[in-house]
């Protein structure tokens, strides 16, 4: 049985299932916060264990799931591989835990319909970790959309560009299975970076009722292809237009502290328009958040623009909703199963070439 909610007098008790890549992103927001104890790290690689483990000493240490699950913890991060996602984390709700999951939800809607029936079952929360929503400057985008300073909402344009020079290091065992992955059209662009871009676009605007999707491939090494470039089209229910274009620039240096590559957002309205200038790296110097309107433009100078902004404050925002300070929860199961709806339909569309209708129950 779940821990009842909401959690009150006492620290949310955290436990971890998986300790790759992201965990340096998804685990950082936890470090020095006093509502949350971390009581479980779970992961089949003893080094990745000793680097968590000096973090939270007191936190006890595992190679096998099955032997951390009965462990006294309130919520489960889940942050192993996407394929994995379906079978880890139905268990982890069967065993009687809360759940928090990277995206995306899964990989499938048969795996992703497994895991909202397990949580309903078991009366247990499943949220899925979407930074992007989060990340300050893309608030700040949706706040001013949402205000009416540009008028009312015309079109949204994206673009992500991946470059292969200035980021971290990322070791080979993370690149593998995503290209696994891709074999079936579930490439690391479209698939699981467009993911985001679908997310942030559902949640400005709503759901998206057709896509077209012309997907293109770029061997990087041999036998090893980037999905890119890549181009998609989609109308939402309320008539606002989308554009997202993937392009893939191996040359091009972009100072990143995280991945290589950024990405920009652009609203247009019928009055002006708001742009998000970077997310992921550092490739555009210009104000993270720019308005323009009759002439002028406002630009937002001060805002927390570096990737981890985004994951820290959708770790606040999970925390606030397990303490009952919030019941809007952002995302859960529900509205996760929805963005991937629409991905798998512009994956789809990429594949046969023809725009595809996205189903809207």
């Amino acid at each position: 049985m779940p821990t009842l909610l909401p959690i009150t007098g006492r620290p949310v008790r955290v436990a971890v299932v998986g300790l790759g890549t992201v965990s340096e992103l998804g685990l950082v927001p936890y470090i020095g916060r006093d509502d949350v104890t971390i009581v479980g790290l779970c992961d089949r690689d003893l080094a990745r264990l000793e680097r968590w483990g000096a973090v939270w000493p007191d936190a006890a240490r595992f190679t096998d799931l099955d032997e951390m699950l009965g462990i006294d913890a309130d919520v489960i991060d889940v942050l192993v591989p996407t394929p994995f996602h379906g079978d880890v984390v139905c268990q982890i709700l069967d065993a009687g835990y809360h759940v928090q999951v990277q995206k995306p939800l899964a990989r499938s809607l048969e795996e992703a319909d497994r895991m909202l029936a397990a949580a309903q079952r078991n009366g247990a929360v499943l949220r899925v970790m979407e930074d992007y929503i989060f990340f300050p400057p893309i608030a700040k985008l949706g706040e001013v959309v949402r205000s009416g300073e540009i008028g009312a909402p015309a079109g949204i344009h994206m673009k992500i560009v991946a470059t292969g020079r200035g980021g971290w290091d990322v070791p080979d065992t993370s690149w593998q299975w995503h290209f696994e992955q891709a074999k079936d059209g579930r490439g690391m662009l479209v698939f699981d970076h467009g993911w985001h871009q679908f997310a942030v676009a559902m949640w400005l605007f709503g759901p998206i009722r057709r896509v077209f999707g012309w997907v293109g491939a770029t061997e990087v090494a041999p036998g090893i292809s980037m999905d890119a470039p890549s181009t998609f089209v989609w109308e939402h229910t309320n008539g606002v237009r989308g554009v997202l274009d993937i392009t893939l620039s191996l040359d091009q240096y972009f100072r990143s502290d995280h991945y290589t590559g950024d990405e920009r957002i652009e609203v247009t309205g019928t009055s002006g328009y708001v742009r998000c200038n970077r997310i992921s790296a550092f490739g555009v110097q210009q104000p993270s958040v720019e308005v323009y309107k009759d002439g002028e433009i406002r630009a937002y100078h001060a805002l927390p623009d570096t990737l981890p902004a985004g994951f820290e404050a959708s770790t606040a925002h999970a925390l606030q909703h397990l303490r009952g300070e919030t019941t809007d929860l952002v995302m859960d199961g529900v509205s996760a199963r929805a963005v991937l709806v629409a991905l798998l339909a512009a994956v789809e569309s990429g594949k046969t070439g023809v725009p595809v209708d996205v189903p809207l129950d």
